[in-house]
């Protein structure tokens, strides 16, 4: 016995399925396409290329630690090294100078008087040790005293009475008195030279304490704060201005203890600034030091890189990405 087919109730009529093209009017579908597939090729162009552009920048191996805090590596209270009144300034905040450099200069004319004192008192011991008259005459008399002494001695080998004895006492007494004055005016050229040698020391302590009164750069640097000024009276240790070093910056940042490998430093990276896009934004440098400590709570190594910022680009305390390249 055949099954009764069911027919439809009243408003429920299947409508029959039709494709696109019968509701579009005749070639809006071909229009369509050609708008279309312009703009997804385009797309697929874009994402081809950034794909491409992230695989450069970043290859496999690579590590990246964000965020990281750029730190000066370098920077010093210069002091005072003399007491005294500043006497002329030579720099201002934000220069930059070299190492040497003459930053400030304090009152040293009581130290170039003494200078001057010094080095007149090496001229006097100059002329002193280069006199050698005094030895040269008591060598003439030791040489004459001993010759007589001898003819002397010689004459009474053949006359017995003659030079008496009393003559004989009083040549050599002479010749006793000549070796003396030979020795004494030895042991006199000798002291003349030790003392030509002190005063020529004397002269560069001197020297050294004029120096002294000129403050000079320690580090290559910028002129960051002016603490002393014109005029005012310092003593040795007070510090007068502030230096930091900005061609080349520190990098610090954690990177997990499950990162950290063997051969970390000496490897190149990139440090990237928040908020900068392209090549502008990105700086080379590399890993000075990876620490041996892990940090309890998130286990991390602190890592330090060195970047030169020689064109000034960067300053401390900006926060960045490190991105660490394998070598």
């Amino acid at each position: 016995m055949d099954t009764p087919r069911r027919t439809p109730t009243t408003g429920s009529k299947a409508l029959p399925w039709k494709p696109l093209s019968h509701l579009l009017p005749s070639g809006s579908i071909f229009f369509l396409l050609r708008l279309v597939a312009p703009v997804i090729i385009v797309a697929a162009t874009i994402v081809c290329s950034l794909g491409m552009v992230g695989s450069a920048l970043m290859e496999p191996d690579d590590l990246t630690v964000s965020p990281v805090l750029l730190k000066v590596i370098e920077e010093v209270e210069v002091p005072a090294l003399q007491e005294g009144p500043i006497h002329e300034i030579l720099v201002r905040e934000g220069q930059v100078v070299g190492v040497g450099e003459p930053l400030m200069q304090i009152d040293d004319q009581r130290a170039r008087f003494r200078k001057n004192q010094a080095e007149i008192e090496f001229g006097i011991a100059i002329k002193k040790a280069s006199n050698t008259s005094e030895v040269k005459l008591a060598e003439v008399e030791s040489r004459v005293a001993a010759a007589s002494l001898q003819r002397a001695m010689d004459s009474r080998k053949r006359f017995p009475d003659t030079p008496s004895q009393a003559e004989v006492d009083e040549i050599e007494l002479r010749f006793a008195n000549a070796t003396q004055h030979l020795e004494e005016a030895s042991n006199n050229f000798q002291l003349a030279e030790l003392a030509r040698d002190l005063a020529e020391k004397n002269v560069a302590i001197a020297s050294f304490e004029v120096e002294r009164h000129k403050i000079k750069a320690p580090i290559q640097g910028a002129v960051i704060e002016m603490i002393a000024r014109r005029g005012e009276w310092v003593r040795p240790g007070e510090p007068l201005l502030r230096l930091m070093r900005i061609d080349r910056l520190r990098v610090e940042g954690f990177l997990n203890r499950e990162l950290v490998r063997a051969g970390l430093e000496g490897c190149p990276v990139t440090v990237i600034l928040e908020g900068t896009e392209g090549d502008k934004g990105r700086f080379p440098g590399k890993i000075v030091f990876v620490s041996l400590e892990v940090d309890p709570g998130d286990r991390t190594q602190r890592v330090v890189a060195e970047v030169d910022n020689s064109k000034q680009l960067l300053a401390p305390g900006l926060r960045a990405k490190m991105i660490i390249h394998a070598r």
